[in-house]
């Protein structure tokens, strides 16, 4: 397994076991508010309308983004977490049908604001397990997912598709898993071929958090929780010889960080109106991904 990173931050994966190649977009932290501003609840309408403005008003910027994706003849675009910045059902419906309208798939897994309801996220009022799970049944409908966290196939590929609880604890914020979720990835990672790997919550790494030092974050918070399970998930990922690469977000930054035998492939937020082309191919990439093969070397006549 090898993979070339482009310029833009594309990436193109070779594998020899992938049996049709696969293309898809990655997109995160898209943080799109309740759509349209009159179903803004009152009591909430300062704190919606804040973060609209500091997201750029990412209701706006979907359409474009979507037809970009497009144009890239991709096989379905992998929604990796906060696509929403509350639930609300009316922006919740309005993804996949923005995507039905351009022939796009979507595939979604979950971030930390895509269940919280508007008075959690703007009050804000500690996210109880039960109001959670409510709203993870209500986004499976609306998004046709077979539960909060799942794997599927394309050309020999397995995609696992994470949750990565976030929550606060002995005062830290940080991704975590339980018994069952650990056991399932575990078996998952058994699969004989190319594997991807999707959780919301990166694993914490040396490099990340130099880049989140930067910007006034850092120190090991808001990452996956090194507690019993996250060791242990982490283990299970860093040392599987067929995991071409995780995929994350959250941060709002672009990084790729070694991960053990593999790497953490982190993509900057699509409310800032960015997202990841990856192709995952037998063949050997191209020079470049916008044209393809490699450029001719002329003949010197006399050579």
């Amino acid at each position: 397994m090898k993979f070339k990173l482009y310029t833009d931050g594309s990436l193109y994966f070779t594998d020899p076991r992938v049996t049709e190649t696969v293309a898809f977009a990655q997109v995160t932290d898209l943080h799109l508010p309740p759509d349209p501003p009159d179903l803004w609840p009152a009591e909430c309408r300062h704190g919606i309308a804040w973060w609209d403005a500091e997201f750029k008003h990412p209701s706006r910027r979907l359409p474009g983004l979507l037809d970009d994706i497009g144009n890239r003849n991709v096989d379905f675009i992998l929604f990796g977490g906060d696509v929403l910045d509350t639930y609300h059902p009316e922006s919740a419906a309005r993804v996949p049908r923005l995507c039905r309208e351009r022939g796009l798939t979507g595939v979604y897994q979950f971030g930390n604001h895509d269940c919280e309801p508007p008075h959690v996220r703007y009050m804000p009022t500690p996210l109880t397990g039960e109001v959670r799970d409510d709203t993870v049944a209500k986004l499976c409908e609306h998004w046709d997912m077979p539960g909060r966290y799942y794997a599927f196939e394309r050309g020999n590929v397995r995609f696992v598709l994470l949750d990565s609880v976030y929550f606060k604890k002995d005062g830290m914020y940080a991704g975590h898993f339980d018994d069952v979720q650990v056991a399932w990835c575990e078996d998952q990672l058994r699969h004989d071929g190319p594997i991807i790997v999707c959780h919301h919550v990166p694993f914490h790494c040396p490099s990340i958090d130099y880049r989140l030092r930067l910007i006034g974050g850092g120190g090991g918070g808001g990452c996956i929780a090194a507690d019993e399970n996250g060791q242990r998930l982490r283990q299970a990922v860093e040392t599987c010889p067929n995991v071409l690469g995780t995929f994350t977000g959250h941060t709002h930054l672009r990084s790729e960080d070694p991960l053990g035998s593999t790497w953490q492939l982190m993509t900057g937020a699509a409310a800032d109106g960015c997202w990841r082309y990856v192709r995952i191919a037998a063949t050997d990439p191209p020079t470049s991904l916008q044209v393809d093969g490699s450029p001719a070397i002329p003949q010197i006549d006399g050579e």
